[in-house]
């Protein structure tokens, strides 16, 4: 016991220099992986938002698809109540902004 004992404390740096070493290279791989973890994400929601486009563009009645987007960024679910509900308030807004200007 006392031969380990003092091979840790007479080697205490070399094993405090290991340890940093292997933090580091820890470090460096969790960066790397959140990096790729990051660029996929962005692949991901690129692809969403092209399939809700899509969807909107496919779906009866002219729905528009920047609303579907706003619906799934948001967190809501793209329902067509929630889609015609955006819809509506969109349109009256821009037919008051309509009526407003001289």
């Amino acid at each position: 016991m006392n031969s380990v004992l003092s091979a840790i404390t007479g080697h205490a740096a070399i094993l405090l220099a290991v340890v940093a070493i292997l933090e580091g290279v820890l470090a460096a791989w969790l960066f790397r992986r959140n990096d790729e973890m990051r660029m996929q994400l962005r692949r991901a929601r690129d692809a969403a938002d092209e399939a809700a486009r899509t969807a909107a563009l496919a779906a009866p009645g002219g729905i528009d698809p920047e609303i579907v987007i706003q619906l799934i960024r948001s967190g809501q679910s793209p329902t067509l109540d929630a889609v015609r509900t955006l819809m509506d308030q969109r349109e009256s807004a821009d037919g008051a902004a309509d009526a407003g200007e001289p």
